[in-house]
């Protein structure tokens, strides 16, 4: 039998910069006379990607965005994040103890450009943990909830699907995961919340989470319909 692979998204899982990077968003929208609440920002930015959320916000105002709106998004959420960026809590603990583990490896895929990856792991002192294998969805040209960046990770790190574990936190991720035929356990902030889809398995702690990949072949089912996909197939 052979080891397991794990798969982490970045944000929302490894680090939070979620309300920076919406935050940013909104930045441009108010630019394009767009206000908008931090519940209202928050449901219609989170876990798409930046692309997406521009045509969005032109859909909403009737107005183009500004021509560099992605620099001005993305060095306004780097000033929102600052030098220091801390991971999640349990994170740190979780990959030392992972790290000890049979396991086959472990990745980052994340719908972020290659760069941000880099740089917020390094600022959070995890981008040690990965041994460089991290990818991106801008270099595969696919986005969760296409499930082609997980297998284009997993293909590129020499693990079959059947043996990935996939660590999500957006339903656009879990989605993308069990679509790539892989086990997928959802992190959740609030331990009484269900997994977004059935065949996920849902946590509350990152504290849990070396345990539930020990016993992952066990207690995380495959999805029931494998979905095969490779980086040349069409989205």
């Amino acid at each position: 039998m052979s080891e397991l692979f794990v798969i982490f998204d970045l944000d929302g899982v490894l680090v939070d910069t979620q309300d920076a990077e919406n935050g940013a968003l909104a930045h441009v929208g108010e630019l394009m006379g767009l206000s908008l609440g931090i519940e209202q920002r928050d449901e219609l930015f989170s876990g798409k990607k930046m692309q997406e959320c521009l045509d969005l916000m032109a859909e909403l105002t009737g107005k183009a965005p500004p021509r560099d709106a992605m620099p001005i998004a993305r060095a306004k959420c780097e000033e929102l994040i600052g030098d220091r960026l801390e991971p999640l809590e349990g994170v740190a603990d979780a990959l030392d103890r992972l790290r000890a583990l049979p396991l086959a490896g472990m990745c980052v895929a994340s719908n972020s450009p290659l760069e941000i990856i880099e740089s917020r792991l390094a600022k959070a002192g995890i981008l040690h943990c990965f041994d460089g294998r991290l990818f991106s969805a801008y270099d595969v040209g696919a986005w969760k909830p296409d499930p082609r960046l997980f297998s284009w990770a997993a293909e590129s790190c020499g693990a079959a699907a059947e043996d990935c574990v996939v660590v999500e936190d957006s339903p656009v991720g879990v989605d993308a995961g069990l679509g790539a035929g892989m086990r997928v356990l959802q992190y959740t902030a609030d331990p009484a919340a269900g997994p977004h889809r059935e065949g996920a398995v849902a946590f509350s702690s990152m504290h849990e989470l070396p345990a539930l990949i020990g016993d992952a072949r066990r207690l995380v089912p495959l999805p029931s319909a494998l979905v095969t996909a490779s980086p040349g197939g069409t989205s």
